[in-house]
């Protein structure tokens, strides 16, 4: 277990809240058996995503994290493996639905036939892992990026991104059920299509479907 993932356990385990301290340096080290120097680095990382924040001469403390930091530290945390909490995937999801429908939009405008080859070729190699019953967690990703990479915009592809690297494990659950990945990889087929067509309307339709499949089924689970 890394340095880091320890430290966000301890902050979950003893429910610090924004502002609270952390214990030293010393008995910090002490308690996992590391170096004075590995600590720092973890420690550091975490003051850089603005999770913590060093008081000099009292110590490290808490911040804030839901109005203090990015988004993008919330899917750092969660590739270090931190659980985000069920309102963050929530609150998540409900962004991302919003920007995958403008992807559809943009993409049916802006798509080449080269983003056309790429989305089917994943698509194709999608539909040969499921003949195979694997997971295809990895190909709706390299999919969705796929799809934000027609619309040319680069701030598009960055955020999204981050959604997906917050989303990887849940997902990899996702598409252990046999059923939800081939329905998956049929609305993949069908919003191809729409984008080949430029067909705006049917392309929105057909993401927001999708989406709200996933997201009805990850309510269900988080109660």
């Amino acid at each position: 277990m890394s340095v880091t993932k320890s430290i966000l356990d301890l902050i979950q385990e003893r429910n610090l809240q924004p502002g609270d301290r952390l214990p030293s340096e010393r008995d910090l080290a002490h308690r996992w058996g590391i170096g004075r120097n590995a600590l720092r680095e973890a420690l550091a990382g975490l003051i850089t995503l603005r999770v913590l924040e060093a008081k000099p001469n009292s110590g490290v403390y808490l911040r804030r994290v839901s109005t203090d930091s990015s988004f993008e530290t919330l899917a750092t945390l969660a590739e270090l493996g931190a659980t985000p909490s069920g309102t963050e995937i929530s609150e998540s999801t409900e962004v991302r639905l919003a920007l995958e429908a403008l992807v559809v939009q943009l993409a049916c405008v802006r798509r080449t036939e080269y983003d056309l080859d790429a989305l089917n070729d994943v698509q194709a190699r999608t539909e040969s892992a499921l003949r195979e019953h694997a997971n295809i967690a990895e190909l709706d990703t390299e999919f969705h990026l796929a799809l934000v990479a027609a619309t040319h915009n680069s701030i598009l592809v960055r955020v999204l991104n981050s959604f997906y690297l917050l989303t990887a494990t849940r997902r990899q659950a996702w598409f252990e059920n046999g059923a939800q990945a081939k329905s998956s990889s049929r609305d993949h087929r069908k919003i191809i299509d729409a984008i080949e067509q430029r067909d705006t309307d049917a392309a929105r339709q057909l993401i927001a479907r999708h989406m709200n499949r996933a997201t009805l089924y990850w309510q269900e689970v988080l109660g």
